[in-house]
């Protein structure tokens, strides 16, 4: 008898630009919900059960809910707390779940983030952040006086 092919799960086309425009939607508002220090839509924002997790660059891992709030509403209280923009978002999904890889931009330094998102009834969630710094990438470049070689792009690995 004739083995069948194994069922594959849905295919990440199944994401569609639909889809895709309303989780960078979702991302963009839990930056202007921090921008603006926004503590009552930072909350709606999350998930409001489930399995969440918060990474802070150089903090311990929150999984509860109330502790991940309590967190967001101490940075953005915080006089120093920074104003951070969002570039070079790049999503992933399927039906459901959604994974969007951006950088931030800060005044001092640049991080890479990973804001993780489910669609619930009311709209997609963030249930996941994790953001860590990274070298900053480079907008403008030094002019080289007499060199004929040309100047490597550094953000490319080959």
């Amino acid at each position: 008898m004739p083995r069948r092919p194994p069922r594959l799960p849905p295919l990440l086309a199944e994401f569609d630009d639909e889809e895709r425009e309303a989780v960078l939607t979702a991302n963009r508002a839990f930056y202007r919900a921090f921008n603006d220090r926004d503590a009552t839509a930072m909350d709606v924002l999350w998930a409001p059960t489930g399995s969440l997790v918060c990474l802070h660059p150089g903090q311990a891992a929150l999984h509860d809910r109330s502790e991940i709030m309590a967190s967001w509403r101490a940075i953005m209280r915080h006089p120093d707390a920074p104003r951070v923009s969002c570039a070079e978002e790049w999503v992933v999904g399927r039906p459901g779940l959604a994974i969007v890889v951006c950088r931030e931009i800060l005044a001092n330094g640049q991080l890479m983030a990973t804001n993780s998102f489910m669609r619930l009834n009311d709209g997609w969630h963030i249930i996941g952040h994790h953001a860590g710094p990274v070298p900053p990438v480079e907008t403008q470049r030094a002019t080289p006086a007499t060199s004929s070689t040309p100047t490597r792009d550094r953000r490319r690995l080959h």
